[in-house]
């Protein structure tokens, strides 16, 4: 059993992993004071050049689709609007922040390409699925494993143990990590969208992906992020999308409203997005 008796313990454990940078904070004071702007907002991000930098790409990219227009951080605030950018600039600062870790358990590249993949079909299956701004599921399926990263960080002998287990079936790795930790890396996941204060149907799709039949607030997000976790394995392991339909619980595809045709045609037109906005979102 983990030294670790609870997701809270875990990043209290990991605080210089998870703190996250005055840019943020900042950004959260500006977006609650009701005289803050677009022009505040992006004066506070392009006070860090970096970050200045993917969002502006991001914003340019086919998630939103203004095709290169956005030149500016204020007009990308105007157009994208301040909680998807928000949620863009907490999901850059992850991307940040979690790339250094040692590389003996996890290829991080590889985990970001991943991440990348589930990010571009979550977000192509919201907008079949008709959800409102459909970009912002984006965020959800980039950050979806961001839990994995602190137990990887903090819990190397577990995570090797769990991992040979696994034998590369990343399906059987929540049940593993919940023998073994006594939670999992969603839960691990969820706990850091609510101390980073992510929206509200940003933390469930985070944290409650694993069980989306069980949420209570915004099922659908949370259910097309499982949805698009899942279908991730087409890309780490060559699974065909008719089997992992057919394998998923009906329960799910019933929440996501989605038809088989449906999924298997965005599935057929993901990679050409992928590999576009995985060439902006890992170059900077």
């Amino acid at each position: 059993m983990s030294k670790f008796v609870s997701p809270a313990q875990l990043l209290e454990s990991g605080s210089e992993l998870v703190s996250l940078p005055d840019v943020v904070f900042q950004l959260q004071e500006a977006i609650a004071d009701p005289k803050g702007n677009a022009n505040v907002i992006g004066e506070i991000i392009s006070r860090d050049p970096a970050l200045t930098a993917r969002l502006l790409k991001l914003a340019n990219s086919p998630i939103y689709g203004f095709g290169g227009k956005i030149d500016t951080v204020s007009r990308a605030v105007t157009l994208v609007g301040v909680d998807s950018l928000y949620s863009l600039a907490l999901a850059t600062c992850a991307l940040s922040k979690f790339r250094n870790i040692p590389a003996q358990l996890i290829d991080m590249d590889e985990f970001w390409v991943q991440s990348t993949y589930c990010a571009v079909v979550a977000r192509l299956l919201a907008k079949e699925a008709g959800v409102l701004h459909p970009e912002r599921l984006f965020v959800g399926g980039l950050l979806h494993g961001i839990g994995a990263l602190l137990i990887y960080y903090k819990c190397p002998d577990e995570t090797r143990e769990i991992l040979l287990a696994a034998q590369g079936k990343r399906s059987l790795i929540p049940l593993l990590e919940k023998d073994l930790l006594g939670f999992t890396y969603a839960d691990v996941g969820g706990e850091i969208a609510r101390q980073w204060n992510m929206p509200v149907w940003l933390q469930e799709a985070i944290g409650l992906h694993l069980a989306p039949e069980n949420v209570k607030g915004f099922p659908l997000e949370a259910a097309l992020v499982s949805l698009a976790v899942r279908l991730t394995s087409v890309l780490s392991e060559g699974d065909a999308v008719e089997d992992i339909l057919a394998e998923m619980p009906a329960e799910i595809l019933q929440i996501t409203t989605l038809e088989d045709a449906q999924i298997e045609r965005i599935m057929s037109e993901v990679y050409y997005e992928f590999t576009e906005v995985a060439d902006l979102l890992l170059s900077v």
